[in-house]
């Protein structure tokens, strides 16, 4: 009974605080921070803490794509490069992949903030399939892709409706039948309520689980709010 108000409580002062960051940068004209997140934050957030072994077996024939990326194709200890390693079909989406990154100082902390160890090679490896483009406008085709993950882009940076709903639109054109979107972090499923009408259509095209993260011991990588998997019908 205390989880049930508790929980949703906290992922809900969560998501203020990003709402607020979102208002400052349109306000300010921030831009988006990108940042390089290693392979066990990626396990821990999306796949219950299973061991590299057992998730890396699991998408042994899959197509997986990480919706704004950021830095994470030139990072060592990243999901793109370890799925790179064990010949997994793995994709970086970023718009600002782009217009490139400067890998100085400030870059480096960003890394190392989140628990990576801060190393950043501009020359990695398998840099084909780090694709600057827009998460509404992703070059594959109908029912290719068997997962979708996006961490602190989706509800955190992006929260207009229209957009939303043209982004989901796009994850369910490429998804494969029971090919799934994993989202990190959000809110409660009672602040996800559509408001318009193309949203709530697209969204009725999902089955819609959550999770709580818990209570971490570094809140600021690991926000209290829910792992929100959609599950296309």
């Amino acid at each position: 009974m205390i989880d049930s108000v508790f929980n949703p409580t906290l992922a809900f002062l969560t998501n203020i605080v990003m709402l607020f960051i979102t208002a400052a940068k349109e306000k300010f004209a921030f831009p988006v921070i990108s940042t390089g997140r290693k392979f066990a934050y990626y396990r821990k957030t999306f796949f219950n803490s299973k061991s590299e072994t057992e998730v890396l077996n699991s998408l042994k024939g899959k197509k997986i794509v990480d919706i704004g990326c950021g830095l994470t194709p030139y990072i060592t200890e990243s999901m793109f490069q370890v799925c790179r390693q064990n010949d997994i079909d793995f994709y970086g989406v970023d718009p600002k992949l782009e217009e490139g990154f400067k890998f100085g100082p400030f870059d480096k902390f960003k890394v190392m903030i989140i628990g990576g160890s801060g190393s950043i090679d501009p020359n990695a490896q398998g840099l084909e399939k780090g694709i600057a483009t827009l998460a509404d406008d992703l070059p594959f085709e109908d029912e290719s892709t068997d997962l979708i993950l996006s961490c602190f882009l989706i509800y955190a940076w992006i929260n207009d409706e229209a957009v939303l709903e043209s982004i989901f639109r796009e994850f369910h054109r490429i998804l494969k039948p029971g090919g799934q979107v994993k989202i990190y972090p959000t809110p409660y499923k009672t602040s996800l309520k559509t408001k318009t009408a193309g949203f709530k259509d697209i969204m009725s095209d999902f089955d819609i689980e959550q999770k709580f993260t818990g209570l971490q011991l570094r809140p600021i990588t690991y926000p209290p709010s829910y792992m929100t998997t959609y599950t296309k019908k």
